[in-house]
């Protein structure tokens, strides 16, 4: 099985590359850098977006023989050099294909992961509303810090997937998705962000007429990698496991990334990492971001995933009635 890079699923397929900035969790986009890299040229508003070869869109459908044959559904992420729900005239091709062949590769567990949750509804096949979602679409939006949080999980709790998931990675902020209300649009209408039961309220600008009794089922988070790294902090991703504990949403820690928080090294030996340069970074914690904290400077094979001495790689628990 051909695995991917991406800690959280099996593989990655990319139906085309390119995209746009818009929020700051994309400051430092490793797909822009991968693809200026390549000289492609395919990111902001007035670029072209790069279509894969033919050869190229057959590989699904090798990776569904395989599982079918092992009899375990394969993890495919679409797309990390992309966004499948950006509003672009180049993808509009590009995503029918791309629906028609999730359809065709029922073994496969497409990830579908969105900046743009508002644009799903209009964007999918109309029978996935209409009719019934398939099985093996788990369909997800970013959320970075609050902001991003509050605008775009109403959008995402309004597609009738099994699975739906946040990725607060890169992780920028403090996230209250327990306990805060989220303020929808300009109505003044709140609503729980991540567990909600007994309620049957409305919400009419965005047609939402009773809220589902668990909006997730998956919440993924991690910290930013490469040179211009911003780094988390560890109190950030502990509330955040600790709101998924009480909810009895599954918890994917990805990784610390560029810096390891000093209070996370977990070896006996402290100058195992004498190498390695200290950082303080009073100013990034200010304004009730939270207290300082002193990093190792170690990459992010070397920070791993670790979250006080605990690995956590939670799924949410896949089914399907169409194999």
């Amino acid at each position: 099985m051909e695995n991917s890079k991406i800690e959280w699923t099996d593989h990655t397929f990319n139906p085309w590359w390119g995209c746009m900035k818009v929020s700051p969790g994309c400051k430092n986009c490793y797909a822009e850098v991968l693809d200026n890299r390549w000289k492609g040229g395919h990111w902001g508003p007035d670029s072209s977006r790069k279509p894969m070869s033919d050869e190229y869109w057959q590989k699904p459908i090798k990776w569904n023989k395989d599982a079918e044959k092992a009899g375990k559904p394969a993890k495919v992420f679409c797309a990390s050099m992309a966004d499948v729900f950006e509003n672009h005239p180049d993808v509009v091709d590009f995503r029918v294909r791309l629906f028609r062949l999730i359809e065709s590769t029922p073994y496969l567990i497409w990830q579908l992961l969105t900046k743009r949750p508002e644009n799903i509804r209009s964007s999918v096949p109309g029978k996935w509303l209409i009719e019934k979602w398939p099985d093996n679409v788990w369909i997800g939006t970013s959320v970075e810090n609050q902001e991003a949080a509050e605008q775009r999980i109403p959008h995402l709790i309004r597609v009738p997937a099994k699975v739906r998931f946040l990725s607060c990675e890169p992780l920028l902020g403090p996230l209250s998705l327990l306990h805060e209300l989220l303020q929808v649009g300009a109505t003044g209408w709140l609503l729980s962000s991540l567990k909600l039961k007994h309620m049957r309220v409305e919400y009419p600008r965005l047609g939402i007429k009773e809220l589902p009794e668990q909006p997730f089922q998956w919440v993924i988070a991690g910290g930013e990698s490469g040179p211009k790294s911003r780094p988390v902090h560890p109190d950030w991703i502990r509330s955040i496991k600790d709101q998924c504990e009480t909810a009895g949403v599954p918890f994917f820690f990805k990784q610390w990334g560029e810096y390891l928080p000093l209070s996370q090294w977990q070896g006996e030996n402290i100058n195992t990492f004498a190498g390695f340069e200290v950082f303080k970074h009073q100013r990034f914690f200010a304004e009730g971001k939270g207290k300082d904290v002193n990093f190792y400077r170690t990459g992010k094979k070397v920070s791993g995933s670790l979250l006080d001495g605990v690995e956590y790689k939670q799924f949410p628990v896949y089914i399907s009635n169409n194999i």
